[in-house]
């Protein structure tokens, strides 16, 4: 196994875990009118969800290694199957029992997994020219806009639809981390791509953790997934010259379609009934919390 593979499958357990204690966390603080940047003030005043926030940090720094290391397809395949780990952590800390097709979808993302694995060939060498970057720049910018009419002026907007900008805006983080040179930090001055990394991390995590607060929407977590991985996978295999290896094109699609399809199904499960014990200002007993990650 390869040590980008290894940096991939830590970061996808570390997500996995962090998004229960995040979403331990927002339930415990009051619930954001639209799009509200305090929000994120005040979540990180709560304990469960600085050490989920902790452990994100963690895990995205082997996610930015592996993103160095491997095809981009393959990274985000592999880390969007932190919802299998997200299922298996709820079920364990929160006594939340896997059902029969939960247990099946877990098995799904475990083998797609594995196949992803055994596909992986050399990362490509393309990267963006600069019109490219300042393209990615622009984009991040239309995303998070976008995000803020979404979330302040279609407050009843389904919360899927905020979910897929958020998954675009990780997206666009991915694709930026891909193509920043490894060199001269200095340069990350004048990158715009480097500038594109920064506001979609930031807007997205807001934009998600407002997601996450709105209620039990198992779309929310299709939407995330599919919105962070699939256009990224497609821009590195058309554009950066991502591959697979010779022979193992339809493992690794296959692999990659069971992992990703794996963790939609689990999306269903990624939610957890909030009891009246713990609950903060804004939330009552039949609320849901939707536990999904980036």
């Amino acid at each position: 196994m390869s040590w980008g593979l290894a940096g991939a499958l830590v970061a996808s357990l570390c997500y996995g875990v962090a998004t229960v204690f995040q979403a331990m966390g927002a339930r415990k603080v009051e619930r954001a009118d639209g799009v509200d940047p305090r929000l994120l003030m005040r979540v990180l005043g709560s304990l469960p969800f600085l050490l989920g926030t902790a452990m994100d940090a963690f895990g995205l720094v082997f996610n930015l290694y592996a993103l160095r290391q491997l095809p981009l397809f393959e990274v985000q395949g592999i880390v969007n199957t932190n919802l299998a780990v997200t299922a298996v952590a709820a079920g364990l800390l929160l006594h939340i029992r896997l059902t029969r097709q939960d247990k099946f979808a877990v098995i799904s993302v475990v083998l797609g997994l594995i196949l992803l694995g055994l596909a992986a060939g050399p990362e490509g060498t393309g990267t963006f020219t600069d019109t490219g970057r300042w393209v990615l720049l622009a984009v991040s910018i239309a995303l998070a806009a976008a995000a803020l009419v979404l979330g302040n002026v279609y407050k009843n907007a389904h919360p899927a639809v905020l979910g897929t900008v958020a998954g675009f805006l990780f997206g666009v983080f991915g694709l930026a981390v891909r193509i920043l040179p490894s060199v001269e930090p200095v340069k990350l001055l004048t990158d715009p791509a480097a500038y594109a990394a920064v506001i979609a991390s930031i807007t997205g995590f807001l934009f998600f953790t407002t997601a996450l607060q709105r209620g039990s929407v198992n779309a929310t977590a299709a939407a995330l997934v599919v919105g962070e991985t699939a256009v990224p996978a497609l821009i590195g295999l058309t554009l950066l010259g991502d591959s697979a290896r010779p022979g193992y094109g339809v493992v690794g699609v296959f692999g990659f379609l069971l992992a990703v399809g794996g963790a939609l199904a689990l999306a269903r499960f990624a939610e957890i009934p909030a009891d009246d014990e713990g609950d903060g200002p804004g939330h009552d007993k039949h609320e849901h919390i939707v536990l999904t990650h980036d």
